[in-house]
Protein backbone atom coordinates (compact mmCIF):
# COMPACT_ATOMS: atom_id res chain seq x y z
CA UNK A 1 0.00 0.00 0.00
CA UNK A 2 1.29 3.23 -0.47
CA UNK A 3 1.76 6.23 1.71
CA UNK A 4 -1.05 8.20 0.39
CA UNK A 5 -3.27 5.14 0.47
CA UNK A 6 -2.62 4.59 3.89
CA UNK A 7 -3.11 8.03 5.27
CA UNK A 8 -5.92 8.00 3.36
CA UNK A 9 -7.52 5.31 5.25
CA UNK A 10 -6.28 6.28 8.35
CA UNK A 11 -7.89 9.66 8.41
CA UNK A 12 -11.23 7.71 7.05
CA UNK A 13 -11.01 5.88 9.90
CA UNK A 14 -10.56 8.75 12.48
CA UNK A 15 -13.19 10.77 10.42
CA UNK A 16 -15.55 7.05 11.14
CA UNK A 17 -14.88 7.02 15.01
CA UNK A 18 -15.30 11.30 14.99
CA UNK A 19 -18.48 10.52 13.34
CA UNK A 20 -20.14 7.87 16.07
CA UNK A 21 -19.58 10.28 19.41
CA UNK A 22 -23.38 11.72 19.70
CA UNK A 23 -21.90 15.08 21.83
CA UNK A 24 -23.64 13.77 24.49
CA UNK A 25 -21.75 12.57 27.75
CA UNK A 26 -21.58 9.00 28.46
CA UNK A 27 -23.92 8.16 31.25
CA UNK A 28 -21.01 6.23 33.51
CA UNK A 29 -18.83 8.75 32.73
CA UNK A 30 -17.46 10.05 36.66
CA UNK A 31 -18.19 13.44 37.97
CA UNK A 32 -15.76 15.20 40.31
CA UNK A 33 -16.77 17.56 42.77
CA UNK A 34 -14.24 19.52 44.27
CA UNK A 35 -14.47 20.24 48.27
CA UNK A 36 -15.25 23.63 49.52
CA UNK A 37 -13.98 24.09 52.90
CA UNK A 38 -15.85 27.28 52.97
CA UNK A 39 -19.35 26.47 51.46
CA UNK A 40 -18.96 23.42 54.28
CA UNK A 41 -18.56 25.70 57.02
CA UNK A 42 -21.01 28.08 56.15
CA UNK A 43 -23.89 25.28 56.10
CA UNK A 44 -22.64 24.69 59.83
CA UNK A 45 -23.29 28.59 61.69
CA UNK A 46 -26.82 29.51 62.07
CA UNK A 47 -29.00 31.50 59.80
CA UNK A 48 -27.90 34.61 61.20
CA UNK A 49 -24.10 34.02 61.36
CA UNK A 50 -24.87 32.65 57.84
CA UNK A 51 -27.05 36.17 56.71
CA UNK A 52 -23.28 38.28 58.36
CA UNK A 53 -21.22 36.48 56.63
CA UNK A 54 -22.97 36.66 53.69
CA UNK A 55 -23.40 40.64 53.64
CA UNK A 56 -19.54 40.92 54.12
CA UNK A 57 -18.65 39.15 51.11
CA UNK A 58 -21.44 40.99 49.28
CA UNK A 59 -19.76 44.77 50.99
CA UNK A 60 -16.11 43.10 50.23
CA UNK A 61 -17.39 42.85 46.36
CA UNK A 62 -18.40 46.33 46.41
CA UNK A 63 -22.16 45.97 46.55
CA UNK A 64 -24.48 47.83 48.59
CA UNK A 65 -26.30 45.95 51.56
CA UNK A 66 -27.18 46.90 55.20
CA UNK A 67 -28.42 44.15 56.25
CA UNK A 68 -29.44 40.30 55.07
CA UNK A 69 -33.09 39.31 56.36
CA UNK A 70 -32.60 35.93 54.20
CA UNK A 71 -30.22 33.53 52.73
CA UNK A 72 -29.92 30.17 51.55
CA UNK A 73 -27.96 27.97 49.10
CA UNK A 74 -28.95 27.29 45.59
CA UNK A 75 -26.98 25.08 43.73
CA UNK A 76 -23.36 24.55 42.60
CA UNK A 77 -22.14 25.77 39.55
CA UNK A 78 -18.44 25.34 36.98
CA UNK A 79 -16.66 24.25 40.71
CA UNK A 80 -18.43 26.81 42.83
CA UNK A 81 -21.54 26.96 45.37
CA UNK A 82 -24.29 29.24 45.00
CA UNK A 83 -25.96 31.00 47.63
CA UNK A 84 -28.94 33.82 47.04
CA UNK A 85 -29.00 36.43 49.76
CA UNK A 86 -32.01 39.05 50.51
CA UNK A 87 -31.27 42.71 51.27
CA UNK A 88 -33.24 44.76 53.65
CA UNK A 89 -34.03 46.86 50.50
CA UNK A 90 -35.11 44.03 48.78
CA UNK A 91 -32.67 43.25 46.25
CA UNK A 92 -31.59 39.46 45.73
CA UNK A 93 -27.87 38.86 45.19
CA UNK A 94 -26.06 35.68 43.99
CA UNK A 95 -22.92 34.84 45.77
CA UNK A 96 -20.70 32.37 44.15
CA UNK A 97 -17.84 31.46 46.27
CA UNK A 98 -15.19 28.81 44.93
CA UNK A 99 -13.13 26.32 47.25
CA UNK A 100 -10.24 28.90 47.91
CA UNK A 101 -13.02 31.44 49.49
CA UNK A 102 -13.10 33.64 46.55
CA UNK A 103 -15.98 35.22 46.02
CA UNK A 104 -18.22 36.80 43.22
CA UNK A 105 -21.47 38.52 43.61
CA UNK A 106 -23.85 38.94 40.95
CA UNK A 107 -27.42 41.21 41.21
CA UNK A 108 -29.89 38.35 40.50
CA UNK A 109 -31.35 40.88 38.30
CA UNK A 110 -28.93 40.35 35.91
CA UNK A 111 -28.49 36.69 36.49
CA UNK A 112 -30.34 35.90 32.68
CA UNK A 113 -28.14 38.53 30.91
CA UNK A 114 -25.14 36.95 32.20
CA UNK A 115 -26.34 33.42 31.38
CA UNK A 116 -26.08 32.33 34.98
CA UNK A 117 -28.55 30.23 37.10
CA UNK A 118 -31.28 32.25 38.01
CA UNK A 119 -32.12 33.01 41.72
CA UNK A 120 -34.66 31.77 43.36
CA UNK A 121 -36.66 33.78 45.61
CA UNK A 122 -35.75 33.91 49.10
CA UNK A 123 -37.80 34.89 52.24
CA UNK A 124 -36.68 36.35 55.10
CA UNK A 125 -35.74 34.73 58.23
CA UNK A 126 -38.06 35.05 60.81
CA UNK A 127 -37.66 37.36 63.51
CA UNK A 128 -36.82 35.45 66.41
CA UNK A 129 -33.59 34.39 63.89
CA UNK A 130 -32.33 37.89 63.66
CA UNK A 131 -31.66 38.57 67.24
CA UNK A 132 -28.25 39.37 68.31
CA UNK A 133 -28.74 37.43 71.63
CA UNK A 134 -28.70 34.04 69.92
CA UNK A 135 -25.42 33.82 69.50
Amino acid sequence: MNSGLLLAVAVAGCVAVAGCESGEQPANRAQIKVANPMHEGLLKLTSLNQRLALMRAIRDNGRRCTRVDGARYQEDYRGMVMWVALCEDGRHWAVFIAPNGDTQVRACADMHQLNLPQCRPVTPAPPEENNVNNL
